[in-house]
């Protein structure tokens, strides 16, 4: 008896663990402002790029003094664009060699915050609770980093969580604002900023990334002991919003508007990859979720990283190197071998710690049963805009389903993320539940997707614009407020001859800068400042010929206005004379 007990024991655990990897796990990584030259997949002048951009002669340049000043975290000399194309990635080449890549995702908001909530949730960033709670019906809200997530509502942890999954987060969030009690950024570090009269000027955010003042020593006891503090606040705090099981390796925002002192304020990839290696390893017996969200590349086209303090985290400073990846001299080392400029040495940084993901997956016995989801939230170029900022690389790797080297021509979004990986795990949102997207899940398993949408609504800023298979038109329709402000900068740089400030968010550019309109977008896009724009995308990839006034695209135009329309119709908000009166 007791042998038989035994015998039928271990069956049954046999099969429970059977049962448990037979769901593929998932690891998805979400880059930060990684445009198509980043990678070494696309045609660089079929794709819209700052690269591509200068090959075809898109690209209208500025000197290199202003270069350096126009907030791309660039170097004296350098300009916005790889002065050699190639870069070596070689571990995101063989992701598309061995998957399927996406020629038309589009991130259905060209900023952070909304591209993250949209991922999450599967829901257009204007249905965000804590959006509406400002912007309610019959106003016209600001699509930019306002989309935080409500703990109330769910999203892929918490489904996935449902579905049987270990979850976890990985890197940044950008999900959140700063109300923390715990924490007063008012007073700042011992509280520095009531003694300072610059400190009384400063916006909400700024009082944050300048918690500690400039004279701070990283070093000292008292102000690692504070980071660490403030770092465990934070990570609680978005493990109760977000529902993650495990928040590790937390960048809470973008690490320039951080409270830390401002040498430690770093991307440290190594860091981030060394969590969600030991994440991997942790959880390699069970089903998991892996939400690895990298810091890297924000700004691009730039090398200062290798100079930067690999100890420095939001955490704190470390005693020790972190593990799993190549060095940062060995990138270098690369870089020089294959005689590629420095300045592409940060797309070889990211693809080191993609490289170091499929090695412990392949090591773990996991790779075969797990899918790898490879996506950038927004472009650099085109950021703020509804211009093919939206549109960036996608790449998913599954072996166990996915035929080798498919590439997909159909418009994906990062909206569809949410239902494709419940379908995959068999899994489903609570009742009720809002989804703006679609599951392409029988896609990667090589069937024919039946009637898939043709167009897709991107919403940014004061901005929307709808794509339809080669075709975007594009409406900007801000508040009255920010048409005279525009209208006054207007006239302003017409009278001085300067470049104009203040664009179609109702944000102003610092003059010293070096900019024009908020990440340059003026200077990229000629036509930045028409309130209607249609562009041929089969044609005008970069976007450069606003072609709305040509009389033979009229009904194409008028098409294009019912589709936005009718997009329109199924969110919250009107926008402009676009909405119906239910708005």
């Amino acid at each position: 008896m007791n042998k038989f007990f035994s015998l039928h024991a271990l069956v049954m655990i046999f099969s429970v663990s059977l049962l448990g990897n037979s769901k593929p796990n998932i690891v998805l990584i979400y880059v930060d402002d990684l445009d198509f030259d980043q990678v070494s997949v696309y045609d660089q002048q079929k794709f819209p790029s700052y690269t591509g951009a200068k090959e075809t002669g898109n690209l209208k340049e500025l000197n290199p003094i202003t270069a350096n000043q126009n907030g791309r975290f660039l170097k004296v000399g350098e300009m916005p664009y790889h002065k050699n194309a190639q870069v070596l990635t070689p571990h995101i080449a063989s992701l598309a060699e061995e998957g399927v890549t996406f020629n038309r995702f589009y991130l259905t908001s060209s900023t952070c915050t909304p591209s993250r909530y949209s991922l999450l949730t599967g829901r257009y960033a204007s249905r965000a609770p804590l959006l509406l709670k400002d912007n309610p019906p019959g106003s016209v809200p600001l699509i930019a980093w306002n989309a935080n997530m409500d703990p109330l509502e769910n999203n892929l942890a918490k489904d996935l969580k449902s579905a049987g999954y270990k979850t976890a987060l990985v890197g940044k969030w950008h999900l959140s604002n700063y109300d923390i009690a715990e924490i007063d950024f008012e007073k700042g570090f011992k509280g520095h900023h009531l003694n300072s009269e610059k400190s009384k000027k400063l916006l909400p955010h700024q009082l944050v990334g300048s918690y500690f003042p400039l004279t701070a020593d990283y070093g000292s006891g008292e102000v690692q002991d504070e980071l660490e503090r403030i770092y465990g606040i934070m990570q609680r705090r978005v493990k109760r919003i977000s529902g993650f099981d495990v928040v590790d390796r937390l960048y809470y925002a973008n690490y320039g508007e951080l409270p830390m002192p401002k040498h430690m304020k770093v991307h440290n990839l190594e860091w981030l990859t060394e969590g969600a290696l030991n994440y991997i390893e942790d959880n390699k017996d069970n089903p998991f979720f892996l939400y690895f969200s990298i810091t890297a590349p924000h700004g691009q086209y730039f090398e200062d990283w290798m100079e930067k303090d690999w100890r420095a985290t939001p955490a704190g400073m470390l005693k020790e190197k972190p593990k799993g990846m190549p060095s940062r001299e060995s990138v270098l080392q690369r870089i020089d071998k294959a005689c590629l400029p420095r300045q592409n040495a940060m797309a070889t940084w990211i693809d080191d710690s993609v490289g170091a993901i499929l090695t412990k997956l392949k090591k773990s016995g996991l790779a075969d049963n797990t899918m790898v989801l490879f996506v950038s939230d927004h472009q650099s170029r085109g950021k703020l805009t509804t211009y093919e900022g939206h549109r960036a690389p996608a790449i998913i790797h599954w072996p166990k389903m996915v035929n080798k080297g498919v590439v997909e021509e159909g418009i994906f979004s990062n909206i569809d993320i949410l239902p494709t990986l419940l379908d995959l795990a068999k899994g489903q949102s609570p009742k009720g539940s809002l989804c703006d997207g679609q599951s392409f899940l029988p896609m990667l398993k090589g069937e024919k997707l039946e009637d898939w949408r043709e167009s897709i609504l991107l919403e940014t800023s004061y901005s929307r614009a709808i794509v339809h298979k080669d075709w975007k038109y594009m409406a900007n329709r801000p508040p009255q407020w920010v048409l005279d402000k525009m209208e006054e900068d207007q006239l302003e740089t017409q009278k001085s001859g300067a470049r104009r400030h203040v664009g179609w968010s109702g944000r102003t550019t610092n003059a010293a800068s070096g900019m024009g309109i908020r990440f340059n977008a003026d200077q990229d896009f000629p036509y930045y400042f028409d309130a209607d724009q249609l562009y041929n995308l089969g044609e005008d990839v970069f976007e450069q010929k606003n072609i709305i006034m040509n009389p033979e695209n009229k009904k194409r135009l008028e098409e294009l206005k019912k589709k936005l329309e009718s997009h329109i119709n199924d969110l919250p908000h009107h926008f402009g004379e676009f909405g119906s009166v239910h708005h």
